[in-house]
C-alpha cells in the first residue's frame, strides 16, 4: 500500500525529512479527492488539525527538547468512531437524535491520543448505535460493496489512504469484520484493556474498543499507548506479560472452523485453506481442533447479551425518539425488552464456559486460527455483514486480530483472525508478526 504507515512517518518527521503539516496535507488531500465517493467521515476538522500540525513543527525546527521523549504519536492524524465523545467536534452514536451534541469532555482514548501528540482530524461514520441500520460508508475496493460495521467509517477511511490508523469498537464483530472487508490490519485487545470511559455503551460485557492500521508495527505503536492498567472504572485489572525476545518461533496454532464453516464461501474455504498450508510449510505448525460442543450455542448467547446491553442502555428511545428509531434497531430493543434479567445471569453463565473452553485450548497452542469472515464483503449498503465468525472471541473477551491474506478474483479482500490468550495482548502481537512474515504472501496475490 503506497500510503503513509504512522510509524514510518513518525521515523521521517524524527529525521526531519518530513513535517506534521506535509502529513496531514497528504491526508486532506486524499480525503478532498475520494470523501464524496467513500463517504467515510461524520466530522471533519481540517482547521483545528492545522493548527496543531503547524504547532509541532514549530516545536521541531526551534528543536525538541533533547531532555524530552518525543510523543509517541506526535503530529500523527487519526481517526475517532463518532461514539467517543468529544468536546470540540460533535458525537452523534450514528443517529439523528443526538445529531450536533459536543461531550462535556473528551473520552479516555481521546485523551490519550493527544497526549500521546496524536491530532485528532475528525469522526467517522458508525452504524446506528453502533448495532442497527449501516450507515452511508462505502467499500474503498468497490464502492458497491459494504465496507462491513459497525466500525465503518475508521475501516474506510485507513483502507482509502486518508489516515494511517483509526480507532473503532466492537461489541460483536464491529471492528475485525470491517478490517477484512476492507483489507487493513484490525485488533480487537482483551476486554478491559483500553478504557471504555466516554465511549456509548452497547453492552458493557461485550463492548471493547479496537484498532485500524495498514501495518502491525502501527497496531502495537496504538495499543501502547492506549493500554491502561485498570485504574479506569471501565477496565479490568490488566497484567502485562513480557515478551521474549528471542526470535523463535516455536508456535503452534489451533485451526478453529467453528460449527459455521459450511456459511463460509467457497473462495474464502480456499484462501483460508491456503494460508494454513502456508503456515505448516513455515514450518508453524497448524492443527485442525474443533471448539467443545458447549460452545455450540455461543451465537445465540452472543446476540441475547447485545440485545439486553443495548436495550437496558437504550430502550427508551422506543418512548422517546420511535419515529427516528431503524426498523432494525426497534427490533434489537424489543428483543432486548423480551430478555428477563434470570436469562441474561443464564447467559453470562454460559459465556464463562466458553471462557474455560477456548482457555484450554490455548493452554495448549499459543493462538487460534480461524475465519473472521463468511467471505469478501457483501454486496450493497443495507447489510454490513454477519459477525457470527468474530462473536465467540469477543464474549470471551480474548485479544483477536484480523490479518489481510489477499483479494478475490473481483478484488475484494479476505481476511483471517488469528486469536490469542486473554490479558497476554503484547506476546500476542509478537506472535501475530510472525504469523504475518509467511501470511503476507498471500496478501500480495
Amino acid at each position: 500500500m503506497g500510503y503513509f504507515t504512522a510509524t514510518a512517518a513518525l521515523s521521517q518527521i524524527e529525521q526531519r525529512q518530513l513535517t506534521a503539516t506535509q502529513l496531514l496535507h497528504l491526508c486532506l488531500e486524499r480525503i478532498d479527492q475520494r470523501e464524496t465517493a467513500v463517504r467515510a467521515w461524520e466530522f471533519l476538522a481540517p482547521e483545528a488539525a492545522l493548527r496543531q500540525a503547524t504547532s509541532w513543527d514549530k516545536q521541531f525546527s526551534n528543536g525538541y527538547q533533547a531532555s524530552t521523549a518525543m510523543p509517541k504519536l506526535c503530529g500523527i492524524p487519526v481517526a475517532v468512531k463518532d461514539i467517543f465523545a468529544t468536546v470540540d467536534m460533535p458525537t452523534a452514536w450514528g443517529t439523528p437524535v443526538y445529531a450536533g451534541r459536543y461531550g462535556s469532555e473528551n473520552a479516555a482514548i481521546v485523551s490519550r491520543l493527544q497526549a500521546a501528540g496524536a491530532i485528532i482530524l475528525g469522526k467517522t461514520v458508525t452504524t446506528e448505535l453502533a448495532t442497527a441500520a449501516s450507515g452511508r460508508t462505502r467499500n474503498p475496493h468497490n464502492l458497491a460493496h459494504t465496507p462491513g460495521g459497525s466500525s465503518s467509517g475508521s475501516a474506510a477511511a485507513v483502507a482509502d489512504g486518508m489516515v494511517p490508523v483509526a480507532i473503532g469498537s466492537q461489541t460483536m464483530g464491529s471492528v475485525l469484520r470491517p478490517a477484512a472487508y476492507c483489507g487493513v490490519f484490525g485488533f480487537k485487545p482483551s476486554f478491559g484493556v483500553i478504557s471504555r470511559e466516554g465511549m456509548m455503551p452497547v453492552c458493557d460485557d461485550l463492548d471493547h474498543v479496537g484498532l485500524f492500521a495498514r501495518c502491525l508495527e502501527d497496531i502495537e505503536w496504538i495499543f501502547d499507548v492506549l493500554a491502561v492498567d485498570g485504574e479506569e472504572n471501565s477496565c479490568r485489572q490488566y497484567q502485562e506479560t513480557e515478551v521474549s525476545g528471542d526470535g523463535e518461533s516455536g508456535l503452534r496454532l489451533a485451526w478453529v472452523r467453528t460449527p459455521y464453516w459450511r456459511q463460509v464461501e467457497s473462495p474464502a474455504q480456499s484462501r483460508l485453506q491456503q494460508a494454513v498450508n502456508a503456515l505448516n510449510q513455515a514450518n508453524i505448525p497448524v492443527e485442525t481442533v474443533a471448539l467443545p460442543s458447549v460452545c455450540d450455542d455461543y451465537w445465540e448467547t452472543v446476540q441475547a447479551l447485545c440485545a439486553y446491553g443495548l436495550n437496558a442502555n437504550h430502550g427508551q428511545l422506543l418512548e422517546t425518539h420511535r419515529q427516528a428509531c431503524s426498523p432494525q434497531l426497534k427490533d434489537w430493543l424489543h428483543r432486548g425488552r423480551d430478555i428477563s434479567l434470570s436469562a441474561y445471569q443464564q447467559a453470562l453463565q454460559r459465556g464463562a464456559h466458553y471462557r474455560e473452553a477456548v482457555a484450554a485450548i490455548l493452554g495448549q497452542y499459543n493462538a487460534i486460527l480461524t475465519p473472521v469472515t463468511s467471505g469478501p464483503a457483501p454486496y450493497g449498503l443495507a447489510t454490513t455483514g454477519s459477525p457470527i465468525f468474530c462473536g465467540l472471541w469477543t464474549l470471551c473477551g480474548n485479544p483477536a486480530l484480523s490479518l489481510p491474506i489477499g483479494k478475490t478474483k473481483a478484488g475484494l479482500p479476505l481476511g483471517i483472525q488469528l486469536v490469542g490468550k486473554l490479558h497476554d495482548d503484547r506476546r500476542f502481537l509478537q506472535l501475530a508478526k510472525q504469523c504475518w512474515q509467511v501470511l503476507k504472501a498471500l496478501e500480495e496475490t
